[in-house]
């Protein structure tokens, strides 16, 4: 064996050191190209009112992902995760009416009620919250995710969900492939990607069955727990399982109008005042009158039957949310294109996904009859983008806090890239929430500029007092 003399060695340690220097300085530079992401101030992005309520409060940091925000929202009754910042306040209602619901079980008027009912006894509310509540953790969702070109194609008013997922299965495989080629060891690199794929699948198909069953059980939602939600002001098609138990044991209970409520109703956020208008349908109708009530709007829209079931059957949407969101397309008259976000409801993957649909649509309507007229609804992202009828592309995100992250840089870039080709001039990105100052010159770069909290503070959204514009009033 050969010996290395002491000055080679030397040139051989230098050499190295200035590897690992220049290594260290490139990750450096790279960071420094990007915002961090990761834990944040709560009381940075809501405002006092959210942050804290009577017997709940949002714990002081927030996960950001580089565009939402997760909070937690903790109680006596149980913490709920809550994404976004108008899940917030409706996680701060939902404890509200368990609270009320507690004062209500104590009453005398209550107890005597159940007495002379056939129940014999009930449960409080505090027992249905320390109940286990069966979850499945979904599979995390790309970020930037609503920037990214869409799986499916539009034709007039038909959409091809089958060829969609078609062409979507061929694509992922062909970039399967491709990762595994460009593996040192194209095997075992093949056999980790199988057996990801295959645990990513067994959860994703848990998460699935369980959306399908919970859309189920709200077909079954009785008149007397409508009667309850409206008393409380909470869509009956909340995803809070311990305030489903609890209304679902209590409307067994005769004599509603006795128990004198507090009503709380739909918070200030943006879109509410939408919201109140299809919550006073929805209190009001049988849900499977109202789910019949939304086909035949498809259907007298031009929709095909088929499109319209596959609407109504993604659980990722709720009886409420996809109530509100054909009420947006019917305050959108003339503008062209709106079979798209049809079409967009049917690829849903998860509810965060529907939410954040929901809410753009909600505000593009909002946008359409206000700020600026729409012509059409392109084709194109997950995140539905508009023109107007002026010539501009018009896009809605729901989104906390905006940061320039690795990952939204890269989506944006995407994003950008899908409309690169179209003749408009002038691009705009409206943000319910904040864009850090870096997102907005990045996006600037992109050709697209970004205008943050607008419709943060709507005063059309301002909660009505008393009962006014209420199913209950």
């Amino acid at each position: 064996m050969k010996r290395i003399g002491a000055g080679r060695r030397g040139v051989v340690v230098l050499a190295a050191t200035w590897t690992l220097i220049a290594a260290a300085s490139a990750t450096l530079a790279r960071a420094a190209e990007f915002e961090p992401a990761g834990k944040v101030p709560a009381a940075r992005y809501l405002p006092a009112s959210q942050m804290a309520g009577e017997e709940w409060k949002v714990a002081p940091e927030a996960e950001n992902d580089g565009a939402f925000n997760t909070y937690v929202v903790e109680s006596r009754f149980g913490n709920f995760e809550a994404r976004g910042n108008a899940k917030v306040a409706m996680r701060g209602r939902e404890v509200g009416a368990l609270l009320e619901l507690e004062k209500v079980s104590k009453s005398e008027v209550f107890l005597d009620a159940v007495k002379d009912s056939a129940l014999g006894s009930i449960e409080t509310v505090m027992a249905f919250a320390t109940k286990p509540v069966e979850t499945v953790k979904g599979i995390p969702k790309a970020v930037g995710r609503f920037f990214k070109k869409t799986k499916f194609q539009v034709e007039e008013t038909y959409v091809d969900a089958k060829q969609a997922k078609a062409k979507h299965d061929e694509k992922a495989a062909a970039e399967k492939e491709r990762e595994a080629t460009a593996s040192d060891d194209p095997e075992a690199a093949a056999a980790r990607e199988a057996e990801k794929e295959a645990k990513k699948d067994e959860r994703e198909d848990q998460a699935k069955a369980m959306a399908k069953k919970e859309a189920l059980d709200y077909l079954k939602i009785s008149g007397a727990e409508r009667r309850w939600y409206a008393e409380l002001g909470v869509d009956p098609y909340t995803d809070n399982q311990v305030l489903r138990d609890v209304v679902k044991s209590y409307a067994r209970v005769e004599g509603l109008t006795k128990f004198g409520m507090k009503f709380a109703g739909i918070p200030a956020i943006p879109g509410a005042r939408e919201i109140r208008k299809t919550m006073n349908l929805v209190w009001q109708t049988d849900p499977w009158e109202l789910r019949l009530q939304n086909r035949n709007k498809l259907l007298a829209a031009g929709i095909s039957e088929e499109t319209a079931r596959a609407f109504e059957d993604n659980p990722y949407l709720s009886l409420t949310q996809q109530t509100g969101f054909l009420a947006a397309l019917e305050q959108m008259p003339g503008v062209k294109g709106r079979a798209s976000l049809i079409a967009r409801v049917i690829e849903l993957e998860s509810k965060d996904d529907g939410q954040q649909l929901f809410q753009a649509t909600l505000l593009l309507a909002r946008h359409h009859n206000g700020a600026r007229l729409l012509a059409e609804i392109l084709e194109g992202t997950e995140l539905p983008v508009a023109r107007s009828a002026d010539g501009k592309l018009v896009a809605v995100l729901g989104a906390d806090a905006l940061f320039w992250t690795e990952p939204m840089s890269q989506a944006a870039a995407g994003f950008a890239e899908v409309y690169r080709a179209d003749p408009a001039r002038v691009r705009e990105l409206w943000v319910v929430g904040q864009a850090s100052d870096r997102f907005k010159s990045e996006s600037g770069k992109l050709g697209w500029t970004v205008h943050d909290r607008w419709q943060a503070a709507a005063p059309e959204d301002k909660e009505p007092t008393g009962r006014e514009g209420t199913a209950g009033g």
